[in-house]
């Protein structure tokens, strides 16, 4: 047995979890972010659940330094100008953030999927009309494409996940594809035609098992970069909109303190090159972990039993 095939997962859910988590282990990098990642979903969850809100005034407490618990634990990381709990205001926002990152995600990744097999399977008129379009989105800066459709509907949430996932849909659509155009053509797929297989039990069956790590792949990468293009919408003022809070919008709103009260700005600014990082990090491991023939960088650390 190779020692890469000794690193391959067992076919049993227990088995393939306790793989995964030594795989984990063997990449400390890896195992960094998704510590980090949970800290910020603790504290997404601390904050649904009522631990702390981030909307109590106490004027007392405005622009309170961090790292001082005179005022108690939940002011530990500082106050706003409005003596609002730094903390669980970084909770709340992160709530929104990684929330609308995600709903975006998910959003272009089953659009860019379904139109991506289709133009890739059936070919002709329709696979050209897809990818022309996509080609026209991609042909313009998500940026400015974003300024462009939240300034004509209006900056509120639902339009800011559709405009997010429109511009990030034209990547999904186009891997796709290419991978359904090398997967048709494999000597499975002709026998199940030959069996009477109709497209959509070919597709379902056959193709998307194939095709789904990679396009997980690449959705992983694209949290981190629809999370930075919300901040940057939002910090520009389009994006989430006061009562509600977003990290970027902490930024915009700390910016006039910089001099006077730095952590109303630096906090939510390294929470989203933190969080960012971390993705991005956790979908280069999970690249390696789908790919048999590098597994054995996660594990070629010595490890004392």
């Amino acid at each position: 047995m190779s020692a890469v095939e000794g690193l391959a997962p067992s076919s049993s859910l227990l088995s393939r979890l306790k793989w995964l988590w030594r795989a984990l282990v063997g990449d400390p990098t890896a195992l960094a972010a998704a510590i980090w990642l949970l800290i910020v979903v603790a504290g997404i969850v601390a904050f649904n659940l009522g631990a702390f809100s981030g909307g109590r005034i106490d004027l007392k407490a405005r622009n309170l330094p961090p790292f001082d618990i005179s005022f108690g634990w939940k002011l530990w990381l500082g106050a706003d100008a409005l003596g609002r709990p730094l903390l669980a205001r970084l909770a709340e926002a992160a709530s929104a953030s990684i929330g609308i990152a995600l709903a975006a995600v998910l959003t272009s990744l089953a659009g860019g999927l379904v139109l991506g097999m289709v133009a890739g399977y059936s070919g002709g008129h329709i696979g050209n009309l897809i990818m022309r379009v996509s080609d026209i989105v991609m042909g313009f800066p998500t940026l400015l494409v974003a300024l462009v459709g939240l300034y004509l509907f209006g900056p509120s949430v639902t339009n800011l996940i559709l405009v997010l996932a429109i511009t990030r849909m034209p990547a999904y659509i186009r891997v796709a594809r290419a991978e359904v155009l090398e997967v048709r053509e494999r000597l499975f797929v002709d026998a199940s035609r030959v069996f009477g297989a109709g497209p959509l039990w070919i597709l379902r069956n056959h193709i998307l098992p194939i095709v789904a790590p990679t396009m997980l792949t690449l959705a992983s990468v694209n949290v981190a970069m629809v999370m930075l293009f919300e901040s940057g919408l939002s910090y520009l003022g389009l994006g989430i909109q006061p009562p509600a809070v977003s990290w970027g919008l902490m930024v915009a709103q700390g910016q006039g303190y910089l001099a006077t009260a730095w952590w109303l700005a630096c906090f939510p600014g390294l929470a989203v090159m933190l969080t960012t990082m971390s993705f991005n990090l956790l979908a280069n491991w999970f690249r390696i972990v789908n790919d048999p023939t590098q597994r054995w960088r996660l594990t070629s650390r010595k490890r004392t039993p």
